[in-house]
């Protein structure tokens, strides 16, 4: 059977070892929220459980394999050990001393003597309290508690010396603020402004996973407004530095950043899609400031933001390194977010909702959301819009799949003609016609009939290609 965090507990004491919770379970303990409720880590992280201890690493590695349990030593060179328990990864850290070299990518960590020690060296006070394991005893030595009480967010110790040893920590300050709706202090938050650009000297992986973890908070207007505040933007999301000050025309009650934040705590989310949702509600109208000039009424004007900010989009989720199907899904989205189909043709409902590749639910969310702002009401056109989508999913889901009923290999023998770009077109063609209600699913027959009409045309198309 699976080690248990009560049979951890006794084996370090047994050992003779100090063994102290510390961080968000107390920190959230202190709040009054179950372990159910924790919203300081991702959801794939929630059961972890933070743990500190007078142990070196190799001897908490013993005690974790003597316990029968898996153990993970990838983060020992940081002083912590993973212990696999029946219910949580336990990480268990050495207690650390003078430690990480000011600005460096990594820690460079030296081993403390004592719980306070440990302590003192931690990122914000309401995260610098602990729990004995063994007598129950709680350390605060940083009044955590009063701030927990305050809903405020204050550097143990000196903030700019804090944020030289690990610049993550300006991040894991703003993430608090969207996570847990506390206020940064004032003198940590000007340390935070003086200290900003030590956020260069992150690794990228880092930095994407404290924003990521930003946008899946409970608030994440305040955290974005927070980031913008401090100065960060220029180093994190250089893409977005932009918007603050990019005023819009009447429709809009805010500029650019203020809409876009605005979309982002408006747009509705279930823990599948938070997300996605959250990053396309950021990044939708990212062509706005390069595409922004003023019409002939005097207006400012943002003709094709969608398709220069899809553009951005792939260079900015790469850059970020997000992966390349949530990179294609966000471009997609921002790409189609100023689609709108007259909800009473269904075959512009249909020609919608595949362009979107099943996604029509996330962009009609973004689409209620970015409307949330504005100065007008459009809930009527996308309550009709929402209607006729699952209408079509209910009843013509055939010819949303909307397949050429001729494959290429059918369609070189039909014309005695050479793989060639010809047989994309056609099929195109015909996939488009199935999906316009135009030409029957299955109908070879008619599509044959097509196809021969069309490979005069392909054919006269390849031979001026061939001569060029």
């Amino acid at each position: 059977m699976p080690a248990t965090r009560e049979a951890l507990i006794a084996a370090f004491a047994e050992a003779g070892h100090e063994l102290w919770l510390a961080g968000g379970l107390v920190r959230d303990e202190l709040r009054g929220l179950p372990v159910t409720e924790r919203d300081d880590l991702p959801t794939k992280d929630r059961a972890d459980a933070d743990y500190a201890t007078s142990a070196l690493p190799d001897e908490t590695e013993r005690i974790g394999r003597a316990l029968g349990a898996t153990v993970a030593t990838i983060g020992q060179r940081f002083g912590t050990t993973g212990v696999l328990l029946k219910d949580e990864m336990a990480e268990i850290t050495t207690f650390r001393g003078d430690s990480y070299a000011a600005g460096s990518r990594w820690p460079d960590v030296t081993f403390g003597s004592s719980i306070d020690e440990d302590l003192a060296r931690r990122d914000f006070t309401v995260n610098a309290i602990a729990r004995n394991t063994a007598t129950g005893e709680l350390r605060d030595p940083f009044a955590g508690r009063d701030d927990i009480e305050r809903r405020l967010l204050r550097a143990p110790g000196d903030p700019r010396t804090r944020f030289a040893e690990d610049p993550l920590r300006i991040l894991r300050g703003v993430r608090f603020v969207s996570q847990l709706g506390f206020e940064i202090e004032e003198e940590t938050k000007a340390a935070m402004v003086a200290s900003v650009e030590l956020l260069e000297t992150l690794s990228q992986e880092r930095v994407t996973a404290e924003i990521e973890r930003l946008l899946c908070g409970k608030h994440p207007q305040e955290g974005l407004e927070a980031l913008r505040e401090i100065g960060a933007l220029p180093h994190v999301l250089p893409e977005l530095a932009a918007m603050p000050g990019c005023d819009q025309n009447r429709f809009h009650k805010f500029d650019v950043w203020g809409h876009t934040t605005a979309t982002v705590e408006a747009i509705t989310t279930d823990s599948a899609s938070l997300s996605l949702r959250r990053w396309a509600a950021l990044l939708h109208d990212l062509g706005k400031p390069p595409v922004r000039h003023v019409k002939k009424n005097g207006e400012w004007g943002f003709y094709r933001h969608e398709i220069v900010g899809a553009e951005m989009t792939d260079a900015l989720t790469e850059r970020l390194r997000l992966g390349k199907r949530e990179g294609a899904l966000l471009s997609l989205l921002v790409r189609r977010h100023m689609d709108r189909p007259d909800p009473d043709d269904g075959r512009l409902v249909r020609r919608f909702m595949r362009r979107l590749e099943g996604h029509w639910r996330d962009l009609l969310a973004l689409k209620r959301a970015d409307n949330a702002s504005h100065t007008y009401d459009d809930n009527e056109y996308h309550d009709r819009l929402e209607a006729a989508c699952e209408r079509v999913e209910a009843e013509e889901a055939a010819m949303l799949r909307a397949e050429s009923p001729l494959d290429g290999r059918e369609l070189m023998d039909l014309l005695g003609r050479e793989p060639g770009p010809w047989i994309a077109r056609i099929k195109e063609r015909l996939s488009t016609l199935v999906l316009d209600g135009e030409l029957a699913p299955g109908d070879k027959e008619e599509a044959a009939r097509i196809a021969r009409r069309m490979g005069g045309t392909a054919a006269l198309l390849a031979d001026s290609e061939d001569r060029s």
